[in-house]
């Protein structure tokens, strides 16, 4: 199974915010960490801690982008791998970004914080984090094809019951993941469908058993796409 390692990765956060929109809806980070090398405990996160000084909110997402332009075919399962380093009951979403001037041409700016696609996940909450070893999260079709269709695939792992489902906890809240940034900082790990995973003259692949007699299971090219 071939493996793809990122080659730009983020930690952006929002913290020191009154409310929970604020802190879930603002679009600059407050702190951002481009391409950190050390170990992050709280990497994915979502806070809420009221005290004599007042309640406030705080959220870290990871941002990555991958150079996909070296993937042929029908991408026909991935998932997105992590090694962990700490966590707090956290469960994380892997969600679409457009961070890195939207298409990894350049390093995440503070901006930027806010490129995120809530309403289109990569994939289904995942719950189980490790702490010590890989977190592997499997990513859905609407990933699969973007690794498939573009030459650059960006995405953002940020906590799942608070963030994503834009709900404020109504109390104090913690949950968060770390991550390792050991080599590799983050990687994919995908199949690509033998055959031909193109469409021809606006018919999808998957429709297509052959082309001029031939199974597209033995076809690469189709007048050298």
């Amino acid at each position: 199974m071939p493996t793809l390692d990122t080659s730009r990765w983020a930690r952006g956060y929002r913290h020191g915010q009154t409310t929970h929109a604020a802190v879930r809806d603002g679009t600059t980070t407050t702190g951002l960490n481009v391409n950190p090398t050390s170990t992050a405990a709280g990497a994915i996160r979502y806070g809420r801690v009221a005290g004599r000084g007042g309640t406030f909110y705080d959220a870290y997402r990871m941002f990555y982008y991958f150079d996909t332009s070296g993937i042929t075919g029908t991408v026909s399962a991935a998932t997105l791998n992590i090694k962990g380093f700490f966590s707090n009951n956290g469960d994380v979403i892997v969600v679409p970004s457009t961070a890195f001037a939207g298409d990894g041409s350049a390093n995440m700016v503070s901006s930027e914080f806010g490129n995120i696609l809530f309403n289109t996940a990569y994939g289904a909450e995942f719950t189980s984090w490790s702490t010590s070893g890989n977190n592997a999260i499997p990513l859905a079709a609407t990933a699969l094809s973007k690794m498939k269709d573009y030459d650059y695939f960006i995405c953002a792992v940020i906590e799942y019951d608070y963030d994503y489902l834009d709900t404020d906890p109504g109390g104090n809240a913690t949950p968060q993941n770390g991550v390792d940034y050991d080599d590799p900082v983050a990687y994919l790990d995908y199949t690509v469908a033998a055959g031909y995973g193109n469409t021809v003259s606006g018919v999808a692949s998957a429709n297509i058993g052959k082309v001029c007699g031939v199974a597209t299971a033995s076809i690469e090219n189709v007048m050298g796409v």
